[in-house]
């Protein structure tokens, strides 16, 4: 391999390696069960050009095995900034703190649901003299 070759290989790595930040906020932005394949597509490009500039099998392998490492950091990090920040424009909007909204939200589940079960097996009961107002007429 002269010299030039290597350095023009060096060179297609390391704008692989570059456009990691790229491809990780495109993983990212998958949804979650998309991800797996997602990873795999993008380790089966990165070993094919590591083959490609005459990489080894093993060497092409180790090299793309620690891209998709850092690449799969970067989608982590990136989904927990995503969620950290989620949890902080609720926390913002509503002002009180997710895991209190959440606990709020399953209370009032509970309870609008008894008051539901309530109002269903008790039916409203008027004395019959009380008058009825319907429009400003009285109805009795």
């Amino acid at each position: 391999m002269g010299g030039a070759m290597a350095s023009s290989s060096e060179e297609v790595l390391e704008a692989a390696v570059a456009r990691i930040p790229e491809i990780a906020r495109i993983i990212a932005s998958l949804p979650v069960e998309d991800r797996p394949s997602a990873f795999d597509v993008a380790e089966r490009s990165y070993l094919r050009t590591a083959k490609y500039l005459g990489g080894a099998d093993d060497l092409a392998q180790r090299w793309a095995s620690a891209v998709i490492y850092r690449l799969r950091e970067q989608v982590e990090e990136r989904v927990l900034a995503k969620s950290k920040l989620l949890t902080a424009l609720y926390e913002e909007l509503v002002g009180t703190p997710i895991a209190a909204g959440i606990s709020a939200l399953n209370n009032e589940a509970a309870f609008s649901a008894e008051v539901d079960e309530e109002s269903t097996t008790k039916p409203m009961e008027l004395p019959s003299n009380t008058p009825i107002k319907v429009e400003g007429t009285e109805l009795v």
